[in-house]
């Protein structure tokens, strides 16, 4: 048996999770573990998202953008 501990939420918290849960075919664990993984998703894209604003605004990088861009330019050319 898989080690399991005890988590207090509120039971109106117990019972979404239950219900999604239940709605899903998937195990209490199975929906945390989905939301999550969700989650760490979305802040990684989050993240993507103010790494790409950052670039387009700084003109090194928009350089190097563009240097890559000619050589593969020149790759796919030759």
């Amino acid at each position: 048996m898989p080690d399991t501990t005890t988590v207090k939420v509120q039971t109106s918290t117990r019972d979404l999770l239950l219900a999604l849960g239940a709605s899903r075919r998937q195990s209490a664990d199975q929906v945390i573990l989905a939301a999550l993984a969700a989650l760490r998703r979305d802040e990684r894209r989050q993240l993507a998202a103010a790494e790409a604003r950052a670039i387009k605004d700084d003109p090194v990088d928009l350089a190097e953008i563009g240097a890559i861009q000619e050589d593969k330019a020149a790759l796919h050319a030759g």
